[in-house]
């Protein structure tokens, strides 16, 4: 799935909650892999997700994790 498909797409926490919309992606230059996708959360707030923690994608992103999750165990990102 191209990147431009994901972005702007509504994720949602493994509680039903809604965490914010996919912003963008952390890729590795020289490997060329996908490390996180990042989470706007709004208020300029941001987190990395690994992207063996989305569940399920479709028209929104599912994650296993929480709001808690995010804010304890995912780096932030700039």
């Amino acid at each position: 799935m191209l990147a431009k498909k994901l972005i702007g797409k509504e994720v949602i926490g493994s509680h039903g909650d809604k965490l914010g919309k996919i912003a963008d992606f952390d890729i590795d230059i020289l490997s060329g892999k996908v490390k996180y996708a990042v989470i706007s959360t709004g208020f300029n707030t941001k987190y990395k997700i690994k992207l063996d923690d989305i569940v399920t994608v479709g028209d929104t992103v599912i994650i296993r994790l929480n709001l808690d999750d995010l804010k304890k165990s995912s780096p932030k990102s700039k």
